[in-house]
């Protein structure tokens, strides 16, 4: 069903993308080819305004003899009259008839289905005698069969070029969509896991909430002590959902810009050691062994919430991790004009598969590791976020010859 989405996105971005580029194209090669028709014809059309001018205040017709422009001359029942000063070309030009409405207006002329004709009527200013008739109308005529030659070639170049612009953005669109739609397609389907293993992560603690209070209710007269087992995992249950709860509304904050770092200066050596100070007590009490080698010290400007935040989601994982016996370290120091963090354990390490997805949101190598150390899934997910805005780099690494480390290099000022 998924993958059924993911196509139907992907086949709906493709087939936009290859219409609006199609569009474009297509609206540009008209205005090239209505520009360059427009330029072709600009010149013949003044010419016939220059003769046209001529004839109304020289009264001097075109040469006849010049077949790029020529003079039809017509009386007021709208016959031609110089047939003769046309020789062969009267036979075809017989044909034209004069239209009075359109006195001082290009038009064009189409004569034998191949000749192309620009042509404007002019009132003489004074009749013209030719022969036995008498001419008060001239139609002054320009050739522009060449001209429209032209632009039929340069129409089927442009039809050639749209039809293979058209080829490669068919092709363009389809990369672009696969391409464009990936991020897309895996920020949904990131989306989706999140939504189920949220789903999933809620539907335990609520059940075992559920079942304990309708276990209660069950014994109405019952005393708390004799139900303090169901009391104490319901109490444990709410906690989980409230650290959960807490867990996906500071990841929500992330991906939606909303969280900001607030730095502040820190001395490094205190701030560090106030942050480790119960670890070393909970170690001790669990028999684990808990050493520091500190030796990044001065005053950095860091945002010290989310550091210190950072710090206990590493110490946690790295308790959370070890057994009786097994030993944790925290190492600092400063490299470059960078903060190196390495919290190593020699508990029971991370596979090289699980390495690639550890920083996942609910990720677990052991599915059912989370429940019984009390995590949610999300405290490296929140570890990796919180480097990112600091423009750092985490890395989890093997710790030689058993364990795991998680290595933090951020820039300082």
């Amino acid at each position: 069903m998924s993958e059924l989405v993911n196509n139907k996105q992907r086949l709906r971005m493709f087939i936009s993308e290859a219409v609006i580029f199609s569009m474009i194209f297509a609206v540009l090669g008209m205005i090239v080819l209505l520009t360059f028709r427009q330029m072709l014809y600009r010149t013949a059309d003044n010419d016939l305004r220059s003769a046209a001018y001529n004839l109304r205040t020289e009264h001097i017709l075109p040469n006849p003899a010049n077949f790029k422009t020529l003079s039809l001359l017509f009386n007021d029942q709208g016959n031609i009259v110089n047939f003769n000063a046309l020789g062969d070309r009267s036979t075809p030009l017989a044909k034209i008839r004069m239209d009075k409405d359109g006195v001082n207006e290009i038009h064009n002329i189409r004569l034998n289905g191949s000749v192309y004709f620009r042509s404007v009527l002019v009132k003489l200013p004074s009749p013209v005698t030719d022969g036995l008739q008498t001419a008060t109308y001239a139609l002054l005529m320009e050739n522009i069969t060449s001209e429209r030659q032209s632009v039929s070639s340069f129409a089927k170049v442009l039809f050639i070029a749209f039809l293979a612009f058209t080829t490669l953005t068919i092709f363009a669109s389809w990369k672009l969509s696969q391409r464009y739609m990936r991020p897309v397609l895996k920020a949904w389907q990131q989306q989706q896991d999140f939504v189920n293993s949220a789903a999933h992560e809620l539907k335990t603690p609520l059940t075992i909430i559920q079942n304990k209070l309708e276990l209660l209710l069950t014994k109405p007269n019952a005393q708390i002590k004799d139900q303090y087992d169901g009391v104490i995992m319901a109490l444990s249950e709410i906690r989980r959902l409230n650290s959960l709860s807490a867990d996906m509304l500071t990841l929500a904050k992330a991906h939606s810009n909303m969280a900001v770092i607030n730095r502040e200066p820190v001395e490094l050596s205190e701030f560090i050691n106030q942050v480790i100070e119960p670890y070393s007590e909970i170690a001790e009490l669990d028999s684990k062994q808990f050493t520091t080698n500190l030796m990044a010290t001065g005053i950095v400007l860091i945002d010290r919430q989310r550091i210190h935040q950072l710090l206990v989601i590493l110490l946690d994982n790295a308790l959370k991790y070890t057994e009786s016996g097994q030993a944790i370290s925290l190492d600092t120091m400063i490299k470059n004009k960078q903060l190196i963090i390495m919290v190593n354990d020699t508990g029971r390490g991370i596979s090289d598969q699980a390495k690639k997805h550890v920083f996942d949101r609910f990720y677990r190598e052991d599915k059912s590791g989370s429940r019984a150390t009390g995590g949610t899934g999300l405290g490296l997910t929140i570890a990796q976020w919180i480097v990112d805005i600091h423009k750092g780099k985490i890395t989890v690494e093997d710790f030689k010859p058993q364990g795991t480390t998680f290595k933090v290099v951020l820039p300082i000022k």
